[in-house]
């Protein structure tokens, strides 16, 4: 992998946390909204916990300097086909979402949304070369067939999100974990190049 290779991965797993830390904070706050412990000090610590994660990622992304331009239509090729998994999932999403509260099912629309998300990083760990959304996606798949068989149904809801927070949560950390160790190797050398140029 090149160095550019390496920035650009850098750079879109970093994002993937902005992602991951959005998604994991609105579950974790729909887990407490349905125990009914959502409020100012549960809000605060939602905050935290997104912020925890959101600001390094942020200043990670600063740091990466500007890549070429080579390999653009592969970038192109990626970004359409990311696209495209997205569409399907919030299609899938709306579909279910209409669907289960049609046959008045509400009870399972969290358990469906996780499955749907879990499902759709598996196309994603193969299109970003990131073997672990394999993980992220297989776990959220599992945790919601486990809610579904497990859980009485009035504790689906907020357990399930709860566990689907905790699921997306955990793996931006370990992504936002991993991709600074990265980091720190590709711009380290990438100043040292630069200083030996100079």
């Amino acid at each position: 992998m090149t160095e550019t290779q390496s920035l650009k991965a850098i750079s879109g797993r970093a994002t993937g946390v902005l992602f991951f830390a959005g998604f994991g904070s609105l579950w974790l706050g729909t887990g407490l909204a349905a125990m009914h412990k959502f409020n100012f000090v549960t809000g605060v610590l939602v905050g935290v916990v997104l912020g925890s994660l959101v600001i390094p990622a942020v200043l990670l992304l600063k740091r990466i300097p500007e890549t070429s331009t080579d390999g653009a239509e592969s970038d192109d090729k990626i970004s359409k086909t990311f696209n495209r998994v997205n569409i399907i999932q919030w299609v899938g999403v709306a579909i279910a979402v209409i669907l289960l509260n049609m046959f008045h099912k509400g009870e399972y629309i969290v358990p469906a949304i996780a499955t749907i998300v879990g499902l759709h990083l598996f196309p994603l760990a193969k299109l970003f070369r990131y073997p672990a959304h394999y993980v992220t996606g297989a776990l959220l798949v599992l945790w919601s067939a486990g809610t579904v068989i497990l859980l009485a149904k009035e504790r689906i809801a907020s357990i399930g999100a709860l566990g689907t927070a905790a699921i997306l949560l955990g793996s931006a950390t370990f992504t936002l974990m991993t991709v600074r160790k990265a980091a720190r190797v590709v711009l380290g050398s990438s100043a040292f190049s630069t200083a030996v140029k100079s």
